[in-house]
């Protein structure tokens, strides 16, 4: 009963000096909230524009005599996908073509199979420059040097096997030719391999017709991949989604049981965001914990201002008979009731910080 007394009275009579503890803890509280909020906001951001960028989430290089059927229901059902796409690659000696009375040769290329659904479930792999956007396509770069447009014939010089011709219907450029050819499960540290200045693009039908005989005569000259486009439901957090990804990798290639190697292109992202993020987070803690720590000073000086008379008052009240427990509760009361004051509306200082910075981030992610 004495407590609230006392609590009313110096609610009554001490409100100014009341009000500047509870602000200050609540700037303190708040500042330290905003930052949490601003710096998790800012890697969930980090996280998603990286994950945007990749074209190809999964290569996966297939062992020789894998079924590409088989190997693709044990990717699907050992984590969440939205596509598995089969690839094959397949090394040529040469393409040419005969265009305006002379005959222009390359030298060694690759041809790819695609599946009909390729383009539409990575988008960002091919783009249509002239003519059809499927069936036989040309890269730009080996159009521009055998001369040739959609409804030309090129010769496709195969490996240990006779050539065949195919009819172009259209021209293609290739944004992410690194990331198409890499080498999946290159040894680290070795040098990226540029990819090939002469590609043309069959579909999957054809290009097992025409490469699979080169596949039992040359198993060196061809592989296939499986392009995988994983679900994403991934951590906000650059490090939780890299190390969840490499953790689904490693899961395929253990069922798989050593028919193929996952080329993680999700991971080789993650992993340059990771130290990113880390800076960041340090460059927000050192920018804000000074402001919190000088906050936390400004409260323990206003509250300090009137300890003189707090101490009259606790005289008096040892003069009438108070015993040190009741000053000691007395004390502990109002410092609890003005911490959890400013607590609370520090937190609430801090949740409309979130809010701001989540809208914000979501108009920007809008208009990118």
């Amino acid at each position: 009963m004495l407590l609230l007394l006392w609590l009313q009275g110096v609610v009554a009579r001490r409100t100014v000096r009341l009000l500047g503890v509870a602000g200050g803890i609540a700037l303190t509280v708040g500042l330290l909230g905003a930052l949490g909020v601003f710096i998790a906001a800012s890697t969930a951001s980090m996280t998603k524009r990286a994950l945007a960028d990749v074209p190809v989430d999964w290569q996966v290089q297939l062992a020789p005599g894998v079924d590409p059927t088989a190997a693709a229901t044990t990717v699907s059902g050992a984590v969440p996908t939205t596509a598995v796409d089969q690839v094959g690659y397949a090394d040529v000696a040469s393409f040419s073509a005969t265009t305006g009375g002379t005959v222009q040769t390359t030298g060694a290329g690759k041809v790819l199979g695609l599946g009909p659904q390729y383009s539409q479930h990575f988008p960002a792999e091919l783009r249509p420059l002239v003519g059809a956007a499927s069936g036989v396509l040309v890269a730009q770069q080996t159009a521009a040097n055998l001369h040739v447009a959609p409804g030309d014939t090129v010769t496709v010089q195969r490996q240990g096997l006779p050539p065949v011709q195919v009819r172009v219907d259209g021209v293609v450029d290739l944004p992410n030719a690194d990331s198409l050819f890499q080498v999946v499960g290159a040894t680290a540290g070795t040098a990226p391999q540029a990819p090939p200045d002469n590609v043309l693009l069959l579909p999957l039908m054809r290009w097992h017709e025409l490469f699979d005989p080169q596949a039992a005569a040359q198993p060196a000259s061809v592989h296939l991949q499986l392009h995988v486009r994983l679900a994403r439901t991934l951590p906000a957090n650059p490090t939780a989604a890299y190390t969840a990804v490499q953790r689904q990798a490693h899961s395929v290639e253990a069922r798989l049981a050593g028919g193929g190697v996952v080329g993680n292109n999700l991971a080789v992202r993650l992993g340059s965001v990771r130290s990113d993020a880390l800076y960041a987070q340090v460059l927000f803690l050192f920018l804000g914990v000074p402001g919190a720590i000088l906050g936390g000073l400004l409260t323990l000086a206003v509250a300090s201002a009137g300890a003189d008379r707090r101490r009259r008052e606790h005289a008096l009240l040892r003069t009438r008979g108070a015993s040190t427990a009741l000053l000691l509760r007395l004390a502990a009361g109002e410092a609890v009731v003005t911490g959890l004051v400013g607590a609370a509306s520090g937190v609430l200082l801090a949740w409309v910080a979130g809010r701001v910075v989540t809208a914000a981030g979501t108009t920007t992610a809008t208009t990118l």
